[in-house]
């Protein structure tokens, strides 16, 4: 079955425009299928980007799919240098052309995780997900462990999830790897949980 996580969707596209608003920021979306949360941006995402807290100047989007979390932080904090990754090309294609539409400036690239050859020797301050639960928790854990090794000392990994649909592993899954997990805020049986790199 296909997920999110698919580097080449094979679904027709269907193509999708939303605007949202998070912050004073009016935001325009394209979108399309075969991308996460296609036709609005789920509570989840809103829930993370309007609690996240910016720790230094070098931001990460992990598995940003069509960009909205790396867009939206730019805006909130035009001072940080913003990059953006995922392994979907059609999730991609979106990242480029929404950063475009809303005057982001941000680098954008594809990548297995941390695989993209740009990335292998690249860390970062703050790290910010939303994991793709649909494809499975030993992808997510991945997110957490590769995350560590490209977090700066003093650095931040900030994920959200549904706390009682896998969240709560993922947060023992923080505490493993950096040795400490807080929930920056709960809503909805959503949580935003936060590590510190020691």
């Amino acid at each position: 079955m296909e997920h999110y996580f698919s580097e080449k969707p094979t679904s027709t596209p269907k193509k999708h425009r939303f605007k949202t608003r998070i912050r004073n920021h009016d935001i325009i979306i394209d979108s399309s299928s075969g991308i996460f949360s296609v036709k609005e941006i789920d509570f989840g995402t809103r829930l993370l980007i309007e609690n996240a807290k910016i720790n230094g100047k070098e931001v990460l989007d992990l598995g940003c799919g069509y960009g909205i979390i790396g867009i939206a932080i730019k805006k909130m904090n035009p001072d940080i240098n913003i990059t953006m990754i995922d392994i979907n090309e059609r999730a991609i294609s979106a990242t480029k052309k929404n950063c475009e539409s809303n005057n982001v400036e941000a680098t954008i690239l594809k990548s297995d995780i941390f695989s993209n050859p740009q990335l292998r020797n690249k860390n970062f301050d703050t790290i910010i997900t939303n994991p793709p639960f649909s494809a499975g928790k030993k992808v997510c854990f991945k997110f957490i462990e590769e995350s560590s090794k490209h977090l700066n000392k003093g650095g931040l990994f900030e994920l959200v999830a549904p706390h009682n649909k896998g969240g709560e592993s993922l947060k023992k899954k923080m505490i493993e790897i950096f040795g400490n997990a807080g929930e920056l805020v709960k809503k909805a049986g959503f949580r935003v949980y936060i590590s510190l790199k020691k």
